[in-house]
C-alpha cells in the first residue's frame, strides 16, 4: 500500500476505486494489471529514475490511482497472500 501524504489522501469507495483503475485500462488489461502498473511507477520514482523531484510531485500526478490502489488492495489483500 502507498503511504500517501495527508493532502493527497481521499475517501474513495470500492466502486470508485474500481472505476479509476478500470477506466484507464485497454481491452484485456485487468484491474490487477493496472495496480501493478501504478506500483511500478512508484518503484521507478523511488529508484530515482523518473522525472518527479519529490514524493509531492509524484502524488500530485498519481493521487487518484494511488488512493484507488490502497482501497482495492485493502479490500482484496487476502487474495495477495
Amino acid at each position: 500500500m502507498f503511504d500517501i501524504p495527508k493532502m493527497y489522501q481521499m475517501n474513495m469507495s470500492f466502486e470508485t476505486a474500481e472505476h479509476v483503475m478500470s477506466s484507464q485500462g485497454e481491452d484485456g488489461v485487468t484491474i490487477i494489471d493496472m495496480m501493478e502498473n501504478v506500483k511500478s511507477k512508484w518503484e521507478l520514482h523511488c529508484s530515482g529514475h523518473d522525472f518527479f523531484a519529490d514524493d509531492d510531485e509524484f502524488f500530485e500526478c498519481w493521487q487518484y490511482e494511488a488512493n484507488a490502489f490502497n482501497v482495492l488492495y485493502d479490500e482484496m489483500k487476502h487474495l495477495f497472500v
